[in-house]
């Protein structure tokens, strides 16, 4: 960095910094989870001769739901040096405002990761796929996340994401237990009042009654008597929700805890 990018109160240089000394730390684990996703494949290979993560009847979602899953851990944890006695001084003294800090947790957990670790899973699986072959099998699938239903996925993991950021930048101790009661919690509540609002405007209309999806929050009505207009008026309500508010109040939330620790520890 040069002189001019330190005086600057919002560097994207700054922030490219820390999005690799996070990538630096978190290699290790990474390496770990994949090493163990291999050595699992590489037993399936070993008993059926074709790689566990690549049969058909997954169509890549083992390779997706282990992303994911990774992913919202290392969310989970991503501010776990801020609330540390140890490291807390070291992150204060980091040469970046809270905001890059934030950001760079950000653009770690929700861009850089998901296209690493897809990278890698994509030649992991084609590697099985070749041995597979060799040892005389189908070879599987190659998983190849290019279609709309991994985009789907990213979208639902980025905003699950940012509520797991937040709750690692609230909650010093098992962030990710406490994130995910009050995540639960919220989802019960929110749920529920969308449903009394929804019988409150249908209940007795021949009967109609609603459903929701449990991970993806699909919105389905039943009942002759709701007209489409008024179902689509609703689930358009329900997408703002989950997609802008939620999304948007997660960020905007775990910003302020970031800023809000930062000047409390410089005080102190």
């Amino acid at each position: 960095m040069n002189a001019k990018t330190l005086e600057r109160r919002f560097s994207m240089e700054r922030v490219a910094l820390l999005v690799r000394n996070r990538i630096h730390e978190e290699a290790p684990a990474v390496g770990i989870v994949a090493a163990i996703v291999l050595v699992n494949n590489l037993l399936s290979l070993w008993r059926t001769r074709q790689a566990f993560f690549n049969t058909p009847r997954f169509h890549g979602g083992a390779w997706i739901a282990t992303i994911i899953v990774g992913g919202l851990f290392i969310a989970g944890s991503a501010f776990k040096s801020m609330h540390d006695g140890k490291t807390g001084t070291e992150w204060i003294l980091l040469p970046a405002t809270p905001l890059e800090k934030y950001a760079a947790a950000f653009l770690d957990i929700v861009v850089a990761f998901p296209i690493a670790a897809s990278l890698g899973g994509i030649a992991m699986s084609a590697v099985l796929a070749l041995i597979g072959r060799a040892l005389g099998g189908a070879g599987g699938d190659l998983w190849l996340p290019l279609n709309v239903g991994s985009l789907e996925a990213w979208a639902y993991y980025a905003i699950a994401a940012a509520v797991f950021l937040a709750g690692s930048a609230s909650f010093r101790k098992i962030p990710i237990l406490k994130t995910v009661g009050v995540a639960s919690v919220f989802g019960l509540v929110a749920v529920g009042l969308l449903m009394a609002g929804a019988w409150a405007l249908f209940g007795g209309k021949n009967g109609t009654t609603m459903h929701t999806g449990h991970f993806i929050g699909d919105l389905n009505f039943d009942g002759s008597m709701v007209s489409e207009r008024a179902q689509s008026a609703v689930r358009f309500l329900f997408d703002i929700a989950r997609y802008a508010i939620l999304p948007a109040f997660a960020i905007l939330f775990g910003m302020a805890k970031v800023i809000e620790k930062e000047g409390r520890d410089e005080v102190q």
